[in-house]
């Protein structure tokens, strides 16, 4: 379902990236990289629906397989994460939107 990002450039991580609240977290630091390096670069359509930067169209189904993490994992990872103000995310029976919060601070 990632509409097909370009994959060029790189994503920043400032150094205090180490003492994030989720760092000691294997499954979610792997979830927050996996968007960090999929999410769009700019702004983008896949199948009519626009995706801006800083956003992936993704399903819990495919960060599961991609990540290879059970689905509940990927879950959790997505709550905390919302939790902690590092994305938000709007879901449908389909598809979600996950957007990362302060996308500049990543962005190349």
């Amino acid at each position: 379902m990632n509409q097909g990002n370009d994959m060029d450039g790189y994503i920043k991580l400032n150094r205090d990236f180490c003492e994030w609240e989720w760092f000691d977290d294997p499954a979610t630091l792997k979830i927050f990289i996996y968007l960090l390096a999929n999410a769009q670069v700019g702004p983008k359509k896949w199948r009519g629906i626009s995706a801006e930067s800083g956003q992936i169209i993704t399903s819990t189904l495919k960060l599961s397989n991609k990540c290879h993490l059970s689905i509940q994992s990927v879950r959790t990872s997505l709550k905390r994460l919302r939790s902690s103000g590092e994305i938000t995310s709007k879901a449908t029976n389909k598809y979600t939107i996950i957007t990362i919060a302060n996308w500049s601070e990543y962005a190349e």
